[in-house]
């Protein structure tokens, strides 16, 4: 069953923002806001589906799945940098810890 035009155009909209909103917030690396708009996302699609018009909005659907697969790259990039960091961090650890006993007179 097809939402009729008023209810598509409303759809419409919505998933425009949703698509624009989940770009700009994978650029600001709003990881919080992301979890929000994907929650808004998946409740737009419910609703589409209770309304069986799911198939009514396919080409935003797979315009907004593009855009969420760069957002999972630049989740993944951060991620790999983050881990890159830690590990970096606890490989100098002792020598700041060693460094830092030293200049506080704390020679083991």
């Amino acid at each position: 069953m097809a939402l009729n035009h008023l209810q598509a155009g409303n759809v419409a909209k919505q998933l425009l923002k949703l698509q624009h909103n989940v770009l700009l917030a994978a650029q600001a690396q709003d990881w919080q806001l992301l979890r929000g708009l994907d929650r808004q996302l998946m409740e737009l699609i419910q609703q589409l589906d209770i309304a069986g018009a799911r198939e009514q909005f396919a080409v935003q659907l797979s315009t907004l799945r593009q855009s969420y697969q760069q957002v999972l790259t630049l989740a993944k990039n951060e991620l790999h940098r983050t881990e890159t960091q830690m590990k970096q961090f606890n490989q100098n650890r002792p020598g700041v810890l060693a460094y830092r006993q030293t200049s506080e007179g704390e020679i083991p």
